[in-house]
């Protein structure tokens, strides 16, 4: 057995195929890690610009109503103050007139 391995590891053929593997590997490990990469700065902008879009909404939110939000030293929204106003008015009058009627005897 270890004859056969012998003569097959002596042949060029062989070696050559185990380096165009290792190369194949190699280059399909760079492409790979290309695509890698470019993944990851793609997810880190698709973040950045949620959170750029969810600071926008909630600046609107908060400059229509009486929403305001409380933010930390670096400007994060850590909690949210609802002001609630209310005033209530209300007035009545009433009036009528009185008057005396004949009562309705045998009928």
């Amino acid at each position: 057995m270890n004859s056969i391995f012998r003569a097959l590891a002596s042949r060029s053929i062989l070696r050559r195929d185990v380096l165009l593997t290792i190369l194949g590997a190699l280059l399909g490990w760079g492409v790979s890690h290309l695509y890698y990469l470019k993944s990851v700065n793609d997810l880190k902008a698709d973040a950045e610009e949620r959170r750029r879009m969810e600071e926008l909404v909630l600046r609107g939110i908060e400059s229509v109503g009486n929403i305001k939000y409380s933010r930390d030293a670096a400007g994060k929204i850590v909690g949210v103050v609802i002001e609630l106003k209310s005033s209530a008015a209300s007035s009545a009058t009433a009036t009528g007139d009185l008057t005396v009627g004949q009562p309705n005897i045998g009928k």
